[in-house]
């Protein structure tokens, strides 16, 4: 029997005796086609419901992103997608609260659109190590939103965050902040190319498409390719990317009337930030300060109380996931009990199994057969506490029957 024959033989036992955690694993196993099982919608789509019944909140997040796709015969309802994220992600499960972020960004499952709960929740799985949150907390603080003010030094920190986590999203805006020099960082093609290559590898239409630019130009240590700049064009453009279908466009010769364009509206901002600029006279000036001192005020207000709604929000949800967290180890406590009372009921069948050893083995056997499994899923060597009571109920019950012969 193989290892991983044996890890699903043990799973099954576990799952049908209600083990939540074998439950949502065996789900995992059966939603990527893993450790020699087929790839079954259904079935994992069952084991998730099971599992997500109990409170397993890895297994209310997998269930989530299965009714999100509608996937495993599920129909596709955002509603209840929202439902379980928000039940995963009020005990810490990190991509539930990202993806629970992304809900709130976009209005989806029912929820109200809102910047201030879609960065609060980023921010708790940002803090927990979650690329594509990290990724999203940085464009709120490029752009302003969720009530954090501009920072593009913060946006270029969580990008780089998100960038060594592999997000394809983080590496093409954090190219753009090399590209430009934003963030604190210096200008530099050379890495603007790296990363938008990086992500236009992926499939990432608007890194296709700054890569594109590049190309065309000879920037970045990239030789000027006409070619190469067209073909990246196309892919960016076959993906809808309006930046990427615009610029394909103009391939087919409206480059000078876009050009023109960009001068004209070159020249019409400048016009107007020299008019800005202009003095003032006094009263202007005098209304201007005390037009500003009031909108400070008023934001002022509005962080403090919007500061003390967080803080009130996050007090509840701490007081939530505590009790979540005590009912989970009440459960979790309960589940013990239960398998280790189905250990002790082990018959010499399941005994031989487990061990892989015939009817009729020897002590010295079943002793040998013991060793050889325990080795495995000890959990010294990175196994199973629950594999190793298995082990040693099986063997125990292999030596009883023996022992009156001996």
């Amino acid at each position: 029997m193989s290892n991983e024959t044996a890890e699903v033989h043990a799973l099954r036992r576990a799952a049908e005796r209600g083990d939540a955690a074998a439950q949502c694993q065996l789900g995992l196993h059966y939603a990527h086609g893993r450790a020699g099982l087929a790839r079954d919608d259904r079935e994992a789509a069952r084991l998730f419901k099971f599992a997500a019944d109990q409170g397993l909140a890895t297994a209310q997040y997998s269930l989530g992103v299965f009714y999100e796709a509608g996937r495993g015969g599920l129909p596709r309802d955002s509603e209840e997608a929202a439902r379980l994220f928000r039940l995963a992600g009020d005990q810490g499960h990190v991509p539930a609260l990202a993806s629970l972020g992304q809900f709130y960004a976009m209005g989806l499952g029912g929820l109200p659109k809102s910047d201030h709960d879609a960065a609060r929740c980023y921010i708790y799985a940002a803090n927990l190590g979650d690329a594509a949150a990290q990724c999203q907390l940085g464009i709120f603080n490029e752009e302003g939103r969720g009530g954090l003010a501009s920072n593009d030094h913060e946006a270029a920190r969580l990008y780089g965050l998100a960038v060594e986590r592999g997000s394809a999203e983080a590496q093409d805006r954090l190219g753009l902040f090399f590209e430009h020099g934003r963030g604190g960082l210096a200008t530099d093609d050379c890495e603007a190319a790296r990363l938008y290559k990086l992500a236009a590898d992926r499939g990432h239409a608007a890194a296709q498409y700054h890569l594109a630019v590049l190309f065309e130009q000879g920037r970045g240590g990239l030789p000027r390719d006409r070619r190469e700049a067209a073909r990246l064009y196309k892919l960016a453009a076959a993906q809808a990317n309006a930046s990427g279908q615009s610029a394909f466009v103009e391939r087919r010769g409206l480059v000078s009337r876009l050009l023109a364009g960009l001068a004209e509206a070159r020249d019409d901002w400048r016009r107007k930030r020299r008019e800005r600029a202009e003095p003032r006279d006094a009263d202007d000036e005098a209304q201007l300060r005390r037009r500003q001192d009031e909108e400070a005020r008023e934001r002022e207000a509005a962080e403090q109380a919007r500061q003390a709604r967080q803080r009130a929000q996050e007090e509840e949800q701490a007081r939530q996931r505590a009790a979540a967290e005590r009912a989970r180890q009440k459960r979790q406590e309960e589940h013990e009990r239960r398998r280790d009372a189905a250990s002790r009921e082990m018959n010499v069948a399941q005994a031989m199994e487990i061990l892989d050893v015939r009817a009729g083995a020897s002590e010295h056997e079943i002793q040998l057969a013991y060793n050889r499994l325990m080795k495995r899923v000890h959990p010294d060597l990175g196994g199973s506490a629950y594999f190793s009571k298995e082990l040693n109920a099986a063997r125990d019950t292999m030596l009883r029957q023996l022992r009156p012969q001996l």
